[in-house]
């Protein structure tokens, strides 16, 4: 018996067809071009999540963590620095929420190609780029941004379709 190609990709689960056919056969040429998937399991460390933080994302952290049922008593910061959190709760804060920390942090531990939230926040205030890295290491570069970061009180800065894209 033979299978047509939708019959093969079909079979194998697959949704995308490919455009071309591999030497190994339609099939992986399929799974080429789909590449592994991606699984969102294990837990992040809540005080790893909210380095990420700049608070330009119009409050929708603040919303995440009240929808998890994460206390925060001075309305910006979880209080339990040390919770570990899901990852799948992460990327709904992410996906449901506009959380640009979440988005962040789920960038960096499945190295996701996706811009940057907080290279776009840190060069939106300080106007400079590549200071990502520098940021999460330098407490004097975290002060210089706290410092210019009040002209920015009400600047809400939407996230791109890309970095959903990369968590969906």
């Amino acid at each position: 018996m033979r299978l047509s190609r939708r019959q093969l990709f079909t079979a194998a689960g697959l949704t995308a067809l490919a455009g071309g056919i591999s030497s190994n056969g339609p099939v992986a040429a399929a799974v080429e071009i789909a590449g592994p998937v991606r699984t969102w399991s294990g837990e992040i460390q809540l005080g790893d999540w909210e380095q990420y933080y700049l608070g330009l994302d119009g409050g929708a952290h603040q919303k995440a963590l009240s929808a998890l049922n994460i206390s925060c008593r001075d309305g910006v910061r979880a209080d339990e620095q040390y919770l570990m959190v899901p990852v799948e709760s992460v990327r709904r804060a992410a996906l449901e929420f506009g959380d640009h920390a979440a988005a962040d942090v789920l960038r960096d531990r499945f190295a996701l190609d996706s811009p940057s939230m907080l290279g776009r926040g840190l060069k939106l205030v300080l106007g400079q780029d590549g200071l990502e890295k520098r940021y999460l290491d330098e407490p004097a570069l975290q002060l210089r941004y706290i410092g210019y970061r009040r002209r920015f009180a009400n600047h809400v800065m939407p996230m791109p379709s890309a970095v959903r894209k990369a968590l969906a």
